[in-house]
């Protein structure tokens, strides 16, 4: 128990990294590029994200529902960790121009919305979960598709509710927005990236099975 709350808080930790990578960089699609570099790092270190551990439940059943709320709380932990870290630096002032701009669209934005973007990224993370996992880690082919779908979902502006974890705690921390009306944004989004992850893994094993059985038939 003990090791899964340690691993779900690394994770929180490891997608702050690739939140703030993304904040401190101007250029969008740059930006969006680097941001993988914390997803990457939870897929190779096989750490208990949220959107990670969730597609995984449902493809073969490595996880079960309590680790969804260990992963969940973790992650939590681990991104307010870091947030709360940062107010101590001058990094604060280099994002605080792109983090009001990114918490003033989430705050504003409505309950419909917010869901639909999450299930996309839901759709995005665990493509690059359930694709990754089927190359070497650090390989050419890893790397690749999960830079791939990762960049796509940050690019496009989805909603991720660790990322979002992480750029609320700032938020809170450093302009003193809602808690609550924060927290709101934080049960939406995650309806939505569980919703998301768990059809994807859904659809991708029952694809996998029937593989499975026509390969067996023609045996």
């Amino acid at each position: 128990m003990k090791e899964k709350w340690m691993n779900s808080v690394m994770a929180g930790v490891f997608i702050s990294m690739g939140a703030m990578t993304y904040l401190a960089i101007p250029n969008t699609l740059v930006s969006s590029l680097f941001f993988a570099v914390g997803i990457l790092l939870v897929l190779n270190l096989h750490n208990m994200l949220v959107t990670r551990v969730c597609p995984l439940l449902v493809y073969d059943g490595r996880y079960g529902w309590g680790d969804v709320a260990i992963a969940w709380a973790g992650n939590g932990i681990g991104t307010l960790a870091v947030a709360a870290a940062v107010q101590g630096t001058r990094f604060k002032e280099t994002i605080r121009e792109p983090l009001a701009r990114i918490s003033e669209t989430k705050l504003q934005d409505g309950p419909l919305s917010l869901f639909i973007l999450a299930v996309f990224c839901g759709f995005f993370v665990a493509f690059a979960v359930l694709i990754g996992a089927r190359y070497e880690n650090g390989s050419f082919a890893q790397i690749f598709y999960v830079w791939l779908f990762i960049t796509a979902f940050v690019f496009c502006g989805f909603e991720h509710i660790v990322a979002d974890m992480f750029y609320l705690s700032c938020c809170w921390l450093q302009f003193g927005i809602n808690g609550l009306e924060a927290l709101k944004v934080l049960a939406f989004v995650t309806a939505g990236n569980l919703a998301g992850g768990m059809f994807i893994a859904w659809a991708v094993r029952s694809l996998d099975q029937r593989k499975g059985s026509g390969g067996s038939e023609r045996k």
